[in-house]
Parts: C-alpha cells; structure tokens; sequence
C-alpha cells in the first residue's frame, strides 16, 4: 500500500515537474437551480479568445470537465459568457475543484461556491471561514439594507435620475451624439465620487459598508502578510485589470503588491504581467510614449514607433467588437480630415480574432487611415496600455514622443492637436 502510495504521488511530482498539470473540475447544482449552462475560463480572458472557453451544460445537475495548464493560474466559473454575472475564482492545481451551483437572491441567477480545491486554494478558503466568521454577517446586513432601499427607489438621487432618462435620448452609434454621451458618463463619474448620485439615506449606508471594507481589507492585509499565498497574488491581479486609467484608484493594490508580493513566487509569470500594468497605468499626460510592434492586415510585423515619431499623433486603439471604440474614432474622422494637410496623423491598432469582422468593419466606418492589427493578442498591445480587458484607448503624441493627453473625445482633443500642430486661434 504504501508503495503504491510512493508511486503516485512521484507520478504527480513528474508530472508537475514537466509542466503538465491537470485539474479536475466538478460542479453540482443544488435544488432549484435545473439544468442551466455556465462558463469557465481563465480569469481575465477576452469574451472573443474562443479558443479559451469552456460551456458548463449541467445535466441532471451535474458537470465534470479537466482543465490542463503549465502552471498554476486564477480560473473563474460565471454565468455568462457576454453578459458576465455571478462568478467564482478557483485554482488551476493538479487537484480535485468541487464548486456548487445553487439559486441566488436575484431571479434566475445563480451563485458559485468552491467547496474544495488544491492545496494553494485551500490557504485562501481557510482564510475566507475566519473572514466569515468576523464580517459576514456585518456586511450581509448593510447589503440587505442597501437593497430594500433600492427596491423602494430610494437609493438613486433625483439629479442621478435625470441624467439616466438623458441617456436615453442619445445612440452611442451616431458620431455626433458620443461627445454628449461621454460627458454624461463624465458627470455621473464624478456624482457618484461626491455622493451626488445618493440619497441622503443611501449615502449613510454606503458610508457604514465602506467602513467594514476598510476593516475587512486591513484584517485581509495583515492575515496574507502572516499566511504568503498564490491566490491573493492572482485575485490581486484580477482587482487591478478593470483599473484602466485611474492611476490614484489602482495605487494602493500596487502598493499592496509590492509590500506583500512582489518577492514572492518569483517564477511566476503574474509578476511580469503585474509588472506590463503598472508600466502601461504611467502612459498619462506629460510622460514619453512606448515603442511596441503590431502587424499588418497582411502580417507583417511593423514598429508602431517609426509610424509616429516626429508626428504630432493620434494613437488609436481599437476593434471591430467594440461599439464605443468605433464611435470615438468615427469622430476623430472629422478633426483628422480638418489638420491631416497640417501634419496630424492616426496610427489604429485594432485587436481583433476575426480579420473579416476587421476588413468589413473597416469598410463600414469609412476610415480615412489604415489601421495595424493585434491579432489574437500576438503582440499584447492592449496589456501594454494597462488595458487588457479595457474597450480601446486613444492617446495624443506630440513630436518629441510626449503624451499631451489621453481623453477620447473629439472635441476635447481637438485644441490641443491645434496647439501641438502651432496652428494660432
């Protein structure tokens, strides 16, 4: 017995060794939940990566799958592939992973619980029982307080209202609405900062949750400093990846991370991509733009650089699935055509997986420009910008290679490209 013990458990070392690891995904759906489809990916994949998703079809409330990867990385199970929904991370180990699905407050929702796993994503769920056992119970009562309120339309401000019956005047499609739209979307940006966006009532209870989080994240910060685990790294990955622009947002994750990771798993290659974000959050006003490379429609590897250097430019980063990136640059059509004979040019990398969605897209809006491609993420573009999961980015450039400003709108842009460009008035 003990010899054939022996021998697993070396089959499972050599098997780790050569990069080889293989996890063991079950999920069983308790009563009330049917036999509904869910997904499972690799935290932090782009809806389009086909290839990288997996359908959970449960049937007679089961659902069993392997999972195979080189190293350990965040997974998550979530409803909805487009849409998103609920969701819950687990690890990728050479382990059994037991997740239940069971019916959530929400009608026809669903909610996700890892209820065992390998031995990294048994530290982080030791971890969140003590949690539990200390706020819960606090934050489940200000939750359930914040949605009565809600439902009783109390929550949302008069003026916050307003401003969503605006919205619906205006199609995000039409170029000339998207000016209007972004400084909706601008406003409500900063209502819901100064707590404009609130009722009084709404406010005091989003005042007593914000405080329990303080007490939660500095009892998380000191349990994690005392108990080093990969899943607080990679779920810390996945807090910064929707950060795009905001740099005083993101600050404290990537203070945490180099206080209490950045030594830590030092072969990993999280700390490369964590490294690729925080490089890409500093592409702000005032500091030197990168040099990276992108293809052609054709293939062809070219240095986005050589296109921009010495120009006063429009770095446009797009794609033919994005809908609020079309409609930003649809509206530089005009700005571009305006100071184009002055010396203005537009260098568009779109990130694409599918070039006829690219080519017809291309065709559709009527670019006066051409437009790279990073296709599949070969050149990882978006991950340099600190956008991975981001909808596009337009940056302006002047000569020297200076950022002069990272705002997507038309009209914003346009005085500051006069500026650069010397044009008086």
């Amino acid at each position: 017995m003990k010899k054939t013990m022996m021998t697993a458990w070396l089959a499972l070392v050599a098997l780790a060794s050569q990069g080889q690891m293989v996890c063991h995904v079950e999920v069983t759906a308790s009563e009330g939940v049917g036999d509904k489809s869910f997904w499972i990916v690799k935290a932090g994949t782009a809806e389009n990566d086909d290839e990288a998703w997996t359908e959970v079809k449960l049937a007679d409330g089961h659902f069993a799958c392997d999972l195979e990867g080189d190293l350990t990385e965040l997974y998550e199970i979530i409803e909805d592939r487009w849409q998103g929904g609920r969701f819950a991370h687990f690890l990728l180990e050479n382990a059994t992973v037991s997740i239940v699905a069971s019916p959530a407050d929400r009608e026809e929702s669903v909610k996700f619980t890892v209820t065992a796993g390998g031995p990294e994503m048994e530290k982080w769920m030791a971890m969140r029982r003590d949690q539990d056992c200390l706020f819960r119970t606090r934050g489940e009562v200000v939750e359930a307080q914040i949605d009565s309120l809600d439902e009783a339309d109390g929550f949302r401000s008069e003026e916050w209202k307003q401003l969503d019956a605006l919205l619906m005047e205006y199609d995000r499609a039409n170029p000339e609405h998207v000016h209007i739209l972004d400084s909706i979307y601008a406003l409500r940006d900063v209502m819901k900062q100064d707590g404009r966006a609130f009722t009084p009532e709404a406010r005091a209870l989003i005042q007593e949750q914000e405080r329990i989080h303080r007490e939660l994240n500095d009892w998380q910060h000191a349990y994690v400093a005392n108990h080093p685990m990969l899943f607080g790294l990679l779920e810390l990955e996945q807090r910064l990846i929707y950060l795009y622009d905001d740099v005083a947002r993101a600050q404290p994750y990537l203070d945490e991370y180099h206080e209490l990771y950045a030594t830590l798993f030092p072969d990993h290659p999280v700390h490369q991509r964590l490294a690729m974000k925080e490089a890409g959050l500093r592409l702000q006003p005032g500091q030197p733009y990168i040099d990276y490379e992108a293809s052609t429609p054709e293939g062809e590897s070219v240095s986005v650089g050589s296109l921009y250097r010495g120009h006063v430019a429009i770095i446009n980063l797009w794609g033919s699935w994005c809908g609020p990136c079309r409609a930003h640059a649809k509206a530089l059509i005009p700005v571009y055509e305006k100071y184009k004979d002055a010396g203005l040019v537009v260098v568009a990398v779109a990130r694409e997986w599918d070039m006829d969605r690219f080519r017809r897209a291309m065709e559709m809006d009527a670019y006066p420009w051409p437009s790279l491609v990073d296709y599949q993420d070969q050149h990882r573009v978006w991950e340099l910008h600190g956008c991975k999961n981001g909808s596009g980015k337009i940056l302006l450039i002047d000569r020297d290679g200076t950022i002069l400003s990272t705002s997507n709108d038309a009209q914003t842009l346009e005085p500051l490209i006069r500026r650069a460009l010397g044009i008086d008035g």
